[in-house]
């Protein structure tokens, strides 16, 4: 039995494949066992495309698939990227009975599925600014704060400094922070520009 004809869109690799052009009929149930019958990823999208047969061995079952985010991290022992993928919060879920529409679907995700960005405080791709991402995990979870806005200013990267100045609860006196203290002078006109808008001027 031949592998599943599958058009795969630029950008996307096959990691695993078991994904048969064959119906759930008497005698093929060996063609629906495993934890997974077929799995693609975009690095560009930071997607991952999980497509499994449940339950397994059953011919009454359905293909489920799942697409899911990822992030990546440098490994300098290989100087290579580790997936660190999200299977608890799937970005979609989909199932049928139909191979042919499985087929449609897939062929679908892979030329319409939107970037994820990772939202992580990150020097390059892959590795993290470990002191401006717990400033930024700290304000996700209790928000502004005096000693926060200080640490940021005085410790924080261009990256994380941005992120403060799009918040929508940012106070002027703090906007007046970022255009004393900014790190850059990027940072600092683009807090200018926010304390000259309609909403913040005097």
């Amino acid at each position: 039995m031949t592998l599943q004809p599958l058009r795969i869109d630029a950008g996307w690799q096959v990691n695993y494949n078991q994904f048969y052009e064959v119906d759930p009929i008497p005698g093929c149930e060996h063609y629906f066992e495993g934890s997974s019958l077929l799995m693609l990823q975009s690095n560009g999208r930071l997607k991952l495309i999980d497509v499994q047969w449940r339950p397994e061995g059953d011919l009454e079952g359905e293909y489920q698939v799942q697409v899911l985010n990822f992030l990546e991290n440098f490994n300098t022992k290989t100087n290579t990227f580790d997936n660190d993928t999200d299977w608890e919060q799937p970005f979609l879920m989909f199932a049928t009975k139909s191979r042919l529409a499985l087929v449609e679907k897939l062929e679908e995700l892979m030329r319409t599925l939107p970037v994820f960005t990772d939202p992580r405080m990150t020097i390059k791709r892959g590795v993290v600014d470990e002191l401006s991402e717990s400033y930024r995990l700290e304000f996700e979870e209790h928000g502004f704060s005096i000693n926060l806005v200080k640490n940021i200013l005085e410790n924080g990267s261009a990256k994380i400094q941005n992120l403060i100045l799009d918040s929508e609860d940012i106070t002027r006196e703090i906007i007046l922070e970022f255009t004393r203290k900014g790190i850059t002078k990027k940072v600092k006109n683009k807090a200018n520009q926010k304390l000259n808008s309609k909403r913040f001027k005097a």
